[in-house]
């Protein structure tokens, strides 16, 4: 089985079929997709500078806009007995700047857990909670953060996140909707696109 399918057990079969193509993750295996972010929007203005500074990790990024195209990859890597990663990485061609936001998916088959290291060198971890809806589409959310790993950050600090992953019939596209946030600053970053299995 793959990865994905063990760490959600039964609920695997609930996902759409072509999410548990897509999430059919096995050492040495990648997915390579294209498409199009419809929007990319940022939040308060008192986080001017850490978006300026981001980029500098492969993580967040200054830049906004309608229409950006992207490609991303992932493949999973055995890291140990029933260990893997899953390294992320995604590519936006902004009119006139190339952003990357990098990750890595940590998944331990033993305890059942997954968490995200976001950005290279890893700046944040997050814990993640996986749940499939009735509609077979894949929800991740962010549970307790730590800063570079060892810090926890209290909740003014704290991005919380939720993905929602899903796949169009009726147009043939992957879809994902990502809304990054704060209790206090609200909305940190929001994305929302559509893409396509590149086949390599």
């Amino acid at each position: 089985m793959s990865v994905y399918e063990q760490l959600l057990g039964k609920d695997f079969k609930r996902l759409h079929p072509l999410l548990q193509h897509r999430y059919h993750t096995a050492p040495g295996e990648a997915f390579h997709a294209k498409g199009v972010m419809t929007t990319i929007q940022h939040g308060s203005p008192l986080l001017t500078p850490f978006y300026y500074a981001a980029p500098l990790m492969d993580f967040l990024f200054p830049e906004q806009g309608t229409q950006i195209p992207f490609d991303m990859v992932h493949t999973c890597v055995e890291k140990g007995e029933q260990s893997f990663e899953i390294d992320w990485s995604r590519n936006f061609y902004f009119p006139k700047k190339t952003r990357t936001f990098d990750s890595t998916t940590r998944i331990d088959l033993k305890t059942n857990n997954a968490y995200d290291l976001l950005g290279k060198p890893a700046m944040m971890h997050s814990n993640l909670l996986l749940d499939v809806t009735k509609e077979g589409r894949l929800i991740t959310r962010t549970n307790a953060q730590l800063l570079f790993g060892h810090l926890p950050l209290p909740s003014f600090f704290k991005g919380k996140a939720i993905v929602e992953d899903g796949f169009d019939d009726a147009r043939g596209v992957y879809t994902v909707h990502a809304t990054v946030y704060n209790d206090v600053l609200g909305t940190i970053m929001m994305y929302a696109g559509e893409f396509e299995e590149v086949t390599r």
